[in-house]
């Protein structure tokens, strides 16, 4: 199993904004000294001011989450490969009916080209109706233009002159530079937890990136995920199951129904929870540290990498 580690691009309440470039450096850079395969950042525009009543999750009322300030992440992961060398450069998750397709892909391949072929490019259809008004993208064609996108963008990459023709986009004719260095193109994992997204796994993905699944839900959709990559005639063996997960040493903690929650307790209890993973058939697991301030953040990665990982890493 492989490690990577979601970091904290968010505003953080108290710091001088003229840190948070600091700390994201700190972070990369402590992530690739502790060994971890990749970094990731997420991506957010605007959401509305009273998202905790819209969305309790985001609570308490009146307050706004700082999970929902995040920088830009294209720019952000720029500034980062700069301050790397050798990490993975992930995006967790692009939204792309935000984006345009071309100069998306002129973004990511030239981040490519510019850090040595580290970028792994996530992609996601979004979930916020608001941000899609804000937006001016359709809610209704979110999923149909997302897979355009995918599909627009394995074009471009492609040797020779791009061709491709959809409902929302198109192009013919037309000279795509620079090529990224990973070929065909940089892997593409792709966000969501339904069995849309995992059909899009099959069809234009490397990789399925849910987040806080369960063991047992990793291996449903693993399964389910194979059956497509079967119908489709494509290998199941070319595809890889990963997952976005908070980490937390020290008292087990359970949900409001009283069930464990994963990968929180001792070292042996999150051990153990590892080992169902991957007993699961998960290949990746993302370690998230979005909820954490850089010191205590760094701190939990280093006893992951020195206590848990060593048994599972390949």
């Amino acid at each position: 199993m492989r490690f990577g580690v979601a970091i904290k691009s968010s505003f953080i309440a108290g710091e001088p904004m003229e840190a948070r470039g600091q700390q994201l450096r700190r972070m990369a850079m402590a992530a690739e000294v502790l060994g971890y395969e990749s970094i990731w950042v997420p991506d957010r525009t605007v959401f509305p001011e009273d998202i905790a009543v819209r969305y309790p999750q985001f609570g308490p009322a009146g307050q706004i989450p700082d999970s929902q300030q995040v920088l830009e992440p294209l720019t952000s992961m720029s500034f980062l490969a700069g301050s790397t060398g050798t990490i993975k450069l992930g995006f967790n998750v692009v939204i792309l009916p935000f984006r345009n397709p071309v100069l998306n892909a002129k973004m990511i391949s030239t981040l490519d080209v510019l850090s040595g072929g580290r970028v792994i490019f996530g992609v996601g259809v979004g979930w916020m109706p608001e941000e899609f008004e804000a937006m001016g993208a359709s809610w209704d064609d979110r999923g149909t233009v997302t897979d355009e996108h995918i599909e627009m963008f394995k074009a471009f990459c492609a040797d020779g002159v791009a061709e491709y023709q959809g409902k929302h986009f198109s192009t013919s004719g037309k000279i795509f530079y620079p090529k990224p260095l990973q070929r065909p193109h940089p892997p593409i994992w792709v966000g969501g937890k339904s069995r849309i997204a995992l059909r899009r796994v099959a069809r234009l993905g490397h990789g399925w990136l849910p987040i806080g699944n369960t063991p047992d839900e990793i291996a449903e959709g693993g399964r389910y995920l194979r059956q497509q990559c079967e119908v489709l005639g494509r290998d199941p063996g070319t595809v890889e199951l990963g997952l976005n997960i908070s980490p937390s040493f020290g008292e087990l903690q359970t949900s409001s129904e009283g069930e464990h929650i994963p990968l929180t307790g001792s070292v042996e209890q999150v051990k153990d929870d590892v080992r169902r993973y991957r007993e699961a058939g998960l290949d990746f697991m993302l370690l998230s540290t979005t909820r954490m301030e850089a010191g205590p953040a760094i701190e939990a990665l280093r006893r992951f990498a020195e206590e848990v990982a060593p048994e599972f890493s390949e």
